[in-house]
């Protein structure tokens, strides 16, 4: 019986270790609304698009997001940083590259 509980106990921490932290956030571009999910992975946030974005900074307060992409030179590169503000469920992201930035994108969040 202490090997059973014992063995139940641990399989309870390795699943609490994998729980999910996932943000969907929405925002407006052009007039038009669109949302756009993250959910932890690792060191990782991979959204909805499709890209993973790496953990550069995290406290208890924010996250900070990056994907730098250089196209080993053959195209101008770009960085794209997403701030997730976790006590006030916001976001922004922007995209920058030399002379062609996007624009800043920003919003609410739900914690799921």
């Amino acid at each position: 019986m202490k090997k059973l509980s014992l063995f139940i106990f641990l399989v309870l921490m390795i699943c609490n270790i994998g729980f999910a932290e996932k943000y969907v956030c929405s925002y407006s571009h052009n007039g038009e609304p669109f949302s756009l999910v993250l959910e932890r992975t690792g060191k990782f946030f991979k959204k909805s698009n499709g890209v993973s974005d790496r953990i550069i900074f995290e406290d208890e307060y924010a996250i900070v997001l990056e994907d730098t992409i250089t196209f080993s030179g053959v195209e101008k590169a770009q960085t794209y940083t997403t701030l997730i503000d976790k006590k006030r469920l916001t976001f922004v992201f922007v995209g920058l590259e030399y002379k062609n930035n996007t624009p800043i994108s920003e919003g609410k969040c739900q914690l799921f």
